[in-house]
């Protein structure tokens, strides 16, 4: 069974939970997973999945408590809970990533124009700065 299979079959029983999956020397997790994760550690989004290595679990497992997020570890078929709380803030926090993501991507865009604009006509940086000054 693929990972992103496992994924899926436990990520059904436990929705309001991050699912960690084992696999190999690292920990995978995917698609609502990996926004929080993203937003919490700065761990890089790829093709829907995040990866970090089986030496990071303690520290996740760590700041998802704090942050009062379920967390569901998968080893090979078997599904140990590591965190769960009554007071699960998966939803909120997945809100509120899905949130920052949306904005640094919007600002990662409008830095490329800036930089082409102003690579452009040096001029136009005084004229960029000007505008965001006013607003």
């Amino acid at each position: 069974m693929k990972t992103i299979d496992k994924y899926l079959k436990f990520k059904a029983l436990y929705q309001d939970h991050v699912v960690i999956i084992k696999s190999g020397n690292f920990y995978y997790t995917f698609l609502d997973d990996t926004y929080i994760l993203n937003y919490l550690f700065g761990y890089q989004i790829r093709q829907n999945k995040i990866g970090f290595p089986l030496n990071a679990k303690a520290k996740v497992k760590s700041v998802l408590n704090r942050h009062n997020i379920n967390l569901i570890e998968v080893i090979d078929d078997y599904a140990y809970i590591l965190e769960s709380k009554n007071a699960n803030a998966y939803q909120d926090k997945l809100k509120e990533a899905k949130s920052n993501l949306l904005i640094s991507n919007m600002l990662n865009n409008l830095m490329t124009a800036i930089k082409i604009k102003v690579k452009e006509e040096e001029a136009n940086y005084e004229l960029i700065k000007e505008f965001v000054d006013e607003l």
